[in-house]
């Protein structure tokens, strides 16, 4: 069946989606829309990758074209979509470990039964205070993840990734912590709101607060209060966090920073009218 079929007999089984479709033409071309926007591709970017002409991609992307696209870019599609996600959650950041690089073999080659059996085995075996753990739980949660966003395997090895952060005596790189930070705070935003939304928030949340009382970078509670406030999570989490990066900072440079970064839109309120924090 092709790819987009698929997808679009997924969505049909949902009993609560996110947005209703009129017609399957519809729902082909808001998921390529929606594929571009994930990933800052420009129509001629995507026509590029997918060896097709620009108008095709622009007919594509129009609910009301007549044109059905053909089972064999369906398929492409597919291979695009998923090494674009792969790029997007995974560098093999050096010093890479072999097993690593290994997982990353079996990932790009659509062997993701394999890569999920490899890295279980890796972690059965790899002692609790292996500083490399983190990183590992972080891969083990992808190669299940990539397969089904849904999935509890996935959720368990994120979360249990994000516990091990900051825990360790010998630090990963930064490089890699931030790797780990980023890719999951990127599945926290395409998450629907709800408990697994709020509870990844509060996971984020937590591994950035560890991460600076180790290392105490002003960095890691910026990180904290935007999880805070894309979760979002409660006002007086977030109201806290601002007045520690105020502690830290200096209320002047951490106003100018909530007024130019729309990431902290819902606290400008707060800057004008300081009984908001109270």
């Amino acid at each position: 069946m092709p790819y987009l079929q698929e997808q679009w007999n997924t969505h049909g089984r949902q009993l609560s989606p996110l947005r209703r479709y009129s017609s399957q033409r519809e729902f082909e071309a808001d998921w390529i829309g929606t594929l571009r926007r994930r990933y800052s591709l420009s129509q001629e970017a995507l026509a590029v990758l997918a060896n097709v002409s620009v108008t095709t991609v622009q007919n594509w992307e129009n609910p009301q074209s007549r044109k059905s696209i053909a089972p064999h870019n369906q398929d492409h599609l597919r291979d695009i979509e998923r090494d674009l996600w792969i790029k997007s959650h995974v560098t093999l950041l050096e010093p890479c470990p072999p097993f690593l690089r290994a997982l990353y073999d079996l990932l790009s080659s659509n062997k993701d039964s394999s890569a999920q059996g490899l890295a279980e085995y890796l972690i059965g075996s790899m002692p609790d205070q292996d500083p490399e753990r983190p990183r590992l739980l972080h891969w083990a949660g992808l190669a299940h993840s990539i397969a089904d966003p849904a999935s509890s395997k996935a959720r368990e090895y994120q979360n249990a990734a994000l516990k091990a952060l900051g825990k360790s005596k010998t630090p990963l790189a930064a490089a890699v912590e931030n790797e780990i930070l980023g890719s999951q705070f990127e599945d926290l935003m395409t998450q629907a709101p709800g408990p697994d939304r709020q509870e990844k928030g509060r996971h984020l949340l937590a591994a950035c607060e560890r991460l600076f009382q180790r290392d105490h970078q002003a960095a890691y509670k910026w990180n904290a209060l935007e999880v805070a406030c894309r979760t979002p999570l409660p006002a007086a989490t977030q109201y806290d966090l601002l007045g520690e990066l105020n502690q830290l900072l200096g209320e002047t440079a951490v106003r100018r920073k909530i007024q130019s970064d729309d990431a902290y839109e819902v606290l400008r309120a707060a800057l004008v009218s300081p009984t908001a924090l109270n």
